[in-house]
């Protein structure tokens, strides 16, 4: 049946200037059936939160006491789906998140309520930890005491047992003879567990794709178990997370009967079937079987008002088998024909880097990377020796490899690091794994090590590559000239993301040169960044002072001791000149930018720079050399942006960029579209992919050439 959505009226509100991150947004996919007034209260429970960037999406599953109506009525900003028939929960969710476009998918039960800041928590605490990949909460009763069903353990054949023989109830919440339980666990700790319940449950929606959605040939319980157990397959772990609370009203849909009672069953018979091997999936149906006649028999000898088991048993005939056969017997409606299948979810990247996240303090650009690719799906972390020999990894991805190899003083050292390495990248090679080397610089700025050593680490990382990245199409070229070995190895362009959501870009002009001191007359210019020689700063001051005038020169960056004294030296008492020759913490970075009118680069070498990157993310204008990918970027960017020099760079050249810089006045920021993470993070995992197919094919050609 075709969806008719009956209102749909959601705003995203646009982030501040001086967020450090935009505001996630997120789809709460609700599933009613005729359960009008606990719906309502569950959507007014979200809605009075006024989270930015939140939708919330009703599919009703066509109730017939008027919920449809009722919620466009009294909640006109949500979107309803009129589903026109009971379709179950699995066929509905997977509706409701078909409608929305958020960046991240709740499941929330209709008989939930959200207690205020939890859906804040749980949103965050996935972004900060994109590994676990499914989020659940705790769930309490109205009284406040714990209600344990946010979360279960997997079935096992132990499990069973223990339901077939009465010890799970008779000894309820034992981590031995009721594990399914986990144990008297309060929910108040972050804990990774088997199964996250549909009542309160949040994944990215690209993790949603990637896994496929729920399997819709469940109709009702066990849906979200199976998803779970798909989840863990591709690599993610569900987590707890104790902030995120909810009040829950179990079984708020459906009568607590002995027909609910069989329903769940199906839905456990269903999941032993997708899940496990078919002896063990038999062996768990009968033990289920064992486990209702035995209370079936309990309710009947004791004379119980109650007759949930007595019920399930007489209709053993209806679920034993599971969905879909049971949504014939149990609702009398023919299910959709669906392959008796299991759903296949895309396996989930795994990237070792080095590094990810380790230097984001000094610079963030791997660990926005990182991050971005995460939000994607994947498991990005940083380089481990150990889990590159022995654990499962797709991608092993370098960044600055003398950096990371041949940095301190002790070659034995760097040995070691060589030595560790390679063997661990032996391994992973035969599992599979590929070597990906993002070329940022053609040749390292410093020295490290020996020349012999140098010389056989480069020899070593080029025979070993899988593919090779560069942050611009010149930046190919310039690795393959320099090094003509990489010719024949596979290439992709992946630019250099901004850092527009990495500092707090949000101070004025004015408040950043009284925060720094600076006059208000005058142009400011500014060299910002770790301070070496070849980036030419002694150059640039000496420069500076031949141009006349009352501007000033703002210095910003850690400088070795004997550079600093250079640089000091050269500026020779000069007031127009500035320095500040140590590291630039995250929040002065953003007052020296804005102070700034332009950004001056004058480095003697230059493949990429990550400091004109930064400039252009601060709405700076940059002088830059005409050297290595510059070109590019003022490509991308615009002549207005980005003002090349050839050569050493002159006091005329430079009077000639400040008059130039000056006399634009306050404009639009650079269009940098190009260069926001989420495009860079899908470039990235695309050269991820395809090297590995490149591998593989070429791995295959071998193989037949080898055959007689």
């Amino acid at each position: 049946m075709t969806d008719t959505i009956i209102a749909a009226e959601a705003t995203e509100a646009p982030a501040p200037a001086t967020a450090p991150r935009p505001t996630a947004t997120i789809d709460v996919v609700i599933v009613n059936f005729n359960t009008r007034e606990r719906t309502a209260e569950c959507i007014a429970s979200v809605l009075d939160q006024h989270i930015d960037g939140l939708t919330v999406i009703v599919v009703d599953n066509g109730s017939t006491d008027g919920s449809a109506e009722a919620f466009v009525e009294r909640f006109p900003e949500i979107v309803v789906i009129d589903a026109g028939e009971n379709t179950g929960f699995a066929r509905a969710v997977n509706r409701g998140v078909h409608a929305g476009t958020g960046d991240f998918v709740l499941l929330l039960n209709p008989d939930a309520t959200v207690f205020p800041g939890s859906l804040e928590a749980l949103a965050a605490f996935a972004r900060a930890h994109p590994e676990y990949g499914v989020y659940g909460g705790r769930t309490v009763r109205a009284d406040g005491s714990v209600d344990r069903s946010s979360c279960w353990g997997a079935p096992t054949l132990w499990s069973l047992f223990t339901f077939a023989t009465m010890a799970s109830t008779v000894f309820r919440t034992s981590p031995v003879w009721d594990p399914e339980s986990l144990g008297r666990w309060e929910r108040d700790t972050v804990r990774e567990v088997p199964i996250i319940t549909g009542c309160l449950l949040l994944t990215r929606r690209i993790t949603w794709d990637a896994l496929g959605g729920m399997d819709e040939r469940f109709f009702l319980y066990g849906e979200d178990a199976e998803f779970s157990a798909r989840a863990r397959r591709a690599g993610y772990r569900p987590v707890i997370v104790p902030d995120a609370v909810i009040q829950h009203d179990v079984g708020g849909s459906t009568a607590s009967s002995g027909r609910k009672m069989a329903m769940v069953l199906a839905g456990k018979v269903t999941l032993l079937e997708t899940t496990w091997r078919p002896w063990a999936a038999w062996a768990g149906v009968a033990l289920l079987q064992a486990g209702t006649a035995v209370r079936a028999g309990l309710e009947s000898v004791t004379r119980s008002s109650r007759q949930t088991w007595r019920d399930a048993w007489t209709l053993r005939e209806s679920w034993r088998r599971g969905y879909p056969d049971a949504e014939a017997a149990l609702f009398g409606r023919t299910p959709p024909a669906r392959p008796r299948t299991r759903l296949r979810p895309q396996r989930r990247l795994v990237v070792e880097a080095e590094p990810a996240f380790r230097t984001a303090h000094a610079n963030p650009y791997t660990a926005q990377l990182a991050g971005a690719l995460a939000d994607r799906g994947a498991l990005v972390r940083d380089l481990s020796y150990a889990r590159v020999a022995f654990g499962r990894v797709d991608v092993i991805h370098l960044h600055w490899p003398d950096l990371s190899f041949l940095s301190g003083r002790r070659r034995v050292i760097h040995i070691a690091r060589l030595t560790l390495f390679y063997s661990a990248l032996a391994a992973a090679r035969r599992r599979g794994a590929i070597l990906v080397w993002t070329v940022h610089n053609v040749e390292a700025h410093e020295e490290r090590s020996s020349a012999r050593l140098r010389d056989r680490a480069h020899r070593l990382l080029l025979k070993s590559l899988d593919g090779i990245l560069a942050l611009s199409p010149s930046g190919i070229d310039a690795a393959v000239s320099a090094y003509p070995e990489l010719a024949a190895v596979p290439a992709a362009v992946t630019r250099h993301g901004d850092y527009r959501d990495a500092y707090a870009f949000g101070v004025s002009r004015d408040e950043a040169r009284a925060r720094l001191g600076l006059s208000g007359e005058g142009p400011v210019l500014l060299f910002v960044g770790q301070i070496r020689a070849y980036k030419n700063v002694v150059h640039l001051v000496e420069t500076f002072r031949r141009v006349p005038g009352h501007g000033t020169l703002l210095i910003a960056g850690h400088a070795p001791a004997d550079l600093a004294e250079d640089i000091r030296a050269a500026a020779a008492g000069d007031p127009r000149i500035a320095f500040h020759l140590g590291f630039v913490s995250d929040d002065d970075l953003p007052a020296y930018l804005a102070a700034a009118d332009l950004v001056v680069l004058p480095y003697r070498r230059v493949q990429n720079s990550g400091s004109a990157i930064l400039a252009l993310s601060a709405g700076r204008p940059v002088l830059v050399p005409d050297l290595g990918a510059m070109q590019d970027l003022r490509t991308d960017v615009g002549e207005d942006w980005v003002d090349l020099f050839e050569g050493e760079l002159t006091a005329e050249r430079l009077r000639e960029a400040i008059d130039r810089a000056t006399g634009r006045g306050e404009t639009a920021s650079p269009d940098l579209a190009d260069f926001a993470w989420p495009a860079i993070a899908t470039q990235t995992e695309q050269a991820y992919r395809a090297f590995r197919c490149h591998r593989d094919t070429a791995s295959s050609a071998r193989r037949g050439d080898r055959r007689p």
